[in-house]
């Protein structure tokens, strides 16, 4: 994989890698490039016209950056079970036996994350129902 050019903000291509594949020629790599800064930019001047969401940005960054941790989990967890059933090669056998514990590490960040946006939803759940009672209501 090439090296990022400096000008370029990290977020914009984290669409490619989240497909966790080296494509085979750069063409291709750089339509997913276009692709993917296409749709965060529709997504970013859609929140800013769209219908407003009751949870705040940042959740919806945190809970996107769960969902592709939750995914990196199971590509690791995979390149784990590499080791069951093949002949590996010295490097790639420690690299497999690695990629389980690092799976481990990253399922209990995640979940972790899963905690702190499910105390977010009720948080702001319990804020929303003191927002709608009437004036004067005080239960």
């Amino acid at each position: 994989m090439t090296d990022r050019p400096k000008s370029i903000p990290p977020i914009q291509h984290a669409f490619r890698e989240t497909f966790l594949w080296r494509f085979p020629n750069e063409a291709i790599s750089g339509a997913f490039r276009i692709a993917g800064d296409t749709l965060v930019d529709a997504l970013n001047e859609a929140g800013t016209w769209g219908p407003k969401s009751p949870l705040p940005l940042t959740y919806g960054e945190v809970f996107g950056a769960c969902e592709d941790l939750d995914h990196l989990v199971t590509f690791l967890e995979e390149v784990a079970d590499e080791r069951v059933g093949s002949a590996l090669d010295p490097t790639s056998e420690t690299l497999s036996a690695a990629a389980s514990g690092w799976a481990g590490r990253l399922a209990r960040l995640v979940l972790d994350m899963r905690r702190a946006l499910g105390e977010t939803e009720r948080a702001q759940a319990q804020e929303n129902r003191s927002d709608a009672r009437p004036e004067g209501d005080a239960r």
